[in-house]
């Protein structure tokens, strides 16, 4: 099986949505080739505040459901962006620390989850 985890958090597909809600959230995004792009694919999104002098924090968006990959219609989007390598780094560590703490993941996903974790740096 090849594994096709990025190698660097230049790599890593996370992205910033202003959503017609109003809301802002930040995800890890994935394609669905079958949608035409009219569906987002997006796993462990983070709604994003931002307080005074442009600090921000992350909750989850949908803090209570079952599942953590989620399908957005592009019609709910306002616009979408990259996101900086330091929120980046952010969003990513509040992601693999709750993973990684999980008892109930397989060997194999939390050894691929420590090798990007320990990949992602920043300079």
């Amino acid at each position: 099986m090849e594994n096709k985890l990025p190698r660097k958090l230049d790599d890593v597909p996370v992205k910033l949505f202003k959503l017609i809600s109003g809301e802002s959230i930040i995800a890890y995004v994935h394609d669905i080739e079958e949608s035409s792009g009219a569906l987002i694919g997006i796993e462990e999104p983070m709604k994003v505040i931002v307080e005074g002098n442009n600090h921000f924090v992350m909750t989850p968006w949908l803090p209570f459901s079952s599942q953590k990959l989620h399908v957005l219609e592009d019609f709910n989007v306002m616009i979408q962006s990259e996101v900086n390598l330091d929120v980046k780094a952010h969003y990513m560590k509040i992601i693999l620390d709750e993973v990684s703490g999980n008892p109930l993941m397989d060997d194999e996903t939390k050894e691929q989850l420590k090798r990007m974790k320990g990949d992602n740096t920043l300079h």
